[in-house]
């Protein structure tokens, strides 16, 4: 897109050149034509993965991410793929989501070995020095969580962080949103306690607010410093009480639409002492 937009300004006359400039200025800052900024260190389970603006990348994200988690193939991150897509559009976010992937143990690959492929080695992004200051991880991460839903039966409408404007309102959205069924099985994606369990609608509708009716588990992960909360839950369908331990894959509840909701679907929501996270870099896919 880029350069495609720089093609039309380069062709343009001087007078359509100053024009568009003085126009377009303020909506490629908008767009994030002059780069993303990606915060959080991704090096510990811990990282956020925050890509500002990442609004104009938000469908073709959706799109690839909806092919290779759906299919069980891993997860990668929206900002993995844009730290080489910055640097070279003419990438697709497929191919840069498959070269990211470790095809045996389905977990996004340590940047270097991403790096160290033919196509991506010659990239400024693969020098040394670049990859030393980057936040890129340069080992393999963790995967302590089991499935939240089963994913062959949903589709990504919404990933961790995105940028968007639901129901007339602009937010950042703190969690992964999966469409799916109403009553299709939610799991526990960990050992746990039962902190939350909220079923104040007892209609399956898209009335209300917040999270609906939802659950949420400490898992016993790191002294229960992490909770996972489902939310938009189908009325009566919690098959859990507050106390109550908790397997991973234990069957909790079941998707529905209730609370601030445009349609069934799984609010899967990970926070870490208080602060959310990117609850799908710690799916195992390979179970």
């Amino acid at each position: 897109m880029k350069k495609r937009i720089i093609k039309l300004i380069l062709s343009s006359s001087p007078i359509l050149i100053t024009t568009l400039f003085i126009f377009m200025i303020p909506i490629l800052m908008i767009l994030d034509f002059f780069g993303v900024n990606i915060t959080g260190d991704n090096s510990s389970l811990e990282y956020d993965g925050y890509v500002e603006n990442n609004a104009i990348y938000a469908d073709d994200y959706t799109g690839v991410a909806n092919k290779y988690i759906t299919n069980n193939k891993g997860y990668v991150s929206l900002e993995r793929i844009l730290y080489f897509y910055v640097c070279d559009d003419s990438f697709s976010f497929d191919e840069l989501y498959n070269d990211n992937l470790d095809k045996k143990t389905k977990r996004m690959l340590p940047i270097e070995d991403v790096c160290n492929q033919k196509k991506y080695s010659p990239l400024k992004v693969c020098k040394e020095n670049v990859i030393n200051s980057s936040k890129q991880i340069k080992k393999f991460q963790s995967k302590p969580f089991g499935k939240p839903i089963k994913f062959s039966a949903i589709s990504v409408t919404s990933f961790f962080k995105e940028q968007r404007i639901i129901m007339g309102i602009a937010g950042v959205h703190d969690a992964w949103d999966f469409g799916a069924p109403a009553k299709t099985p939610v799991y526990a994606v960990c050992d746990g306690i039962v902190e939350i369990v909220k079923f104040p609608y007892s209609s399956n509708s898209q009335v209300g607010v917040g999270y609906g009716n939802y659950i949420q588990i400490k898992c016993d992960l790191d002294k229960g410093k992490y909770k996972v909360l489902y939310g938009h839950l189908y009325p009566n369908s919690s098959k859990v009480k507050i106390g109550s331990s908790v397997k991973k894959g234990e069957h909790i509840a079941g998707v529905g639409t209730t609370g601030r909701s445009t349609g069934n679907h799984l609010h899967y929501e990970v926070s870490y002492k208080g602060k959310v996270i990117d609850g799908m870099s710690f799916v195992n896919f390979t179970y």
